[in-house]
């Protein structure tokens, strides 16, 4: 199972006490851990040429992204292939590592509140999000390596949408100034994101 399948070949389940009042965690084997909601699925609906399609992995219509930096505050900016955008989220998670390296997280029941704007003057093909601190772009694919210069891609694009700089600048300022993480390495398309505060634009 997960990333080391060859190695943890049962699957055991384990229930975990949560405590919302105190914003923790009690689990089976003794730790305490600190909650840190956030929806898995954030998506909307994929083109239709594609045909049905699952929700087990992420996409350029966002899906089963598992990304705990999606958290309350951060504007999530979608492709929309259908009208109506037909978002819909869901897996909700009380707490997950980046990686995500055994399939699953702290799952969990989610109530949310979100705020669907369109953006008629923005063209994306892939998801990508910011807060006012920073901006984070994604990659998906099969191959782990593949997700992370489609990350870098991105963000490349990104940070020459909103600076004069050049491409080879921002690729050397994204070597000095960017952070890659491993979103999740077991959701088919493996996950890696980057994210890029903003104060260091000129």
């Amino acid at each position: 199972l997960g990333t080391l399948p060859d190695e943890f070949t049962n699957y055991q389940r384990s229930h975990t006490k949560i405590d919302r009042n105190a914003g923790k965690g009690h689990c089976a084997w003794g730790s305490e851990v600190d909650l840190d909601p956030f929806f898995g699925i954030m998506a909307v609906a994929p083109p239709s040429e594609w045909g049905p399609v699952g929700t087990p992995e992420p996409r350029a219509f966002g899906g089963n992204m598992d990304n705990k930096d999606l958290r309350p505050g951060t504007t999530l900016y979608l492709p929309v292939f259908n009208e109506g955008a037909l978002f819909s989220a869901g897996d909700g998670h009380a707490k997950q590592g980046h990686g995500e390296v055994c399939i699953t997280a702290l799952e969990t029941a989610l109530i949310g509140k979100f705020r669907l704007t369109v953006r008629k003057d923005l063209s994306i093909s892939m998801p990508y999000a910011e807060t006012n601190e920073w901006y984070m772009t994604m990659g998906f694919n099969m191959n782990l390596e593949e997700a992370a210069k489609q990350a870098l891609r991105e963000m490349i694009a990104l940070v020459g949408c909103n600076s004069s700089m050049t491409r080879d600048d921002i690729y050397m300022l994204l070597s000095m100034s960017a952070d890659l993480h491993v979103t999740q390495l077991v959701d088919i398309n493996k996950g890696v994101h980057m994210i890029f505060n903003k104060k260091y634009l000129p």
